[in-house]
């Protein structure tokens, strides 16, 4: 007699019909598993956290990596995170986000008012940490 019989009072079933019993707690723990895996390894982005009319682009290319994200506004202010940061902070900004993710590529989200003179001081700060070519944030033509 098999131990099931024997555990359920020496009864067995000889047509098999008995009724079988999926359990489902090894595959809920491979699912938390997982989710705990992507919420660890994920970086999340950094939005500067203003609102900018961005110039329009013909000719456009996908910015691979660009996470960590600067921002210009009409009035010459520069954003990192929702918060309004002056040029001098940004290259500890940069840096810090840098060894957060050494992988990730610098965007400038640019007014369409937004005075050249701020975008070169900061590009100028973010400059020695760059490894690719720094990826300008515009709108699609069209």
């Amino acid at each position: 007699m098999s131990r099931r019989g024997i555990a359920a009072g020496g009864r067995t079933t000889q047509d098999g019909g008995g009724e079988g019993e999926i359990d489902l707690t090894p595959m809920l723990d491979v699912v938390f598993i997982m989710l705990i895996f992507f919420i660890v390894t994920s970086s999340f982005v950094k939005e500067p956290g203003v609102d900018i009319t961005r110039k329009e682009a013909v000719t456009t290319d996908i910015c691979e990596r660009g996470t960590i994200i600067f921002a210009i506004d009409a009035v010459g202010n520069i954003h990192y995170d929702k918060k309004q940061i002056p040029v001098e902070r940004a290259y500890r900004l940069a840096e810090a986000a840098k060894k957060e993710a050494p992988k990730a590529n610098f965007v400038i989200q640019a007014d369409e008012e937004a005075p050249t003179s701020v975008l070169s001081e900061l590009l100028a700060a973010i400059k020695p940490l760059m490894d690719a070519p720094l990826c300008a944030s515009t709108e699609d033509a069209g």
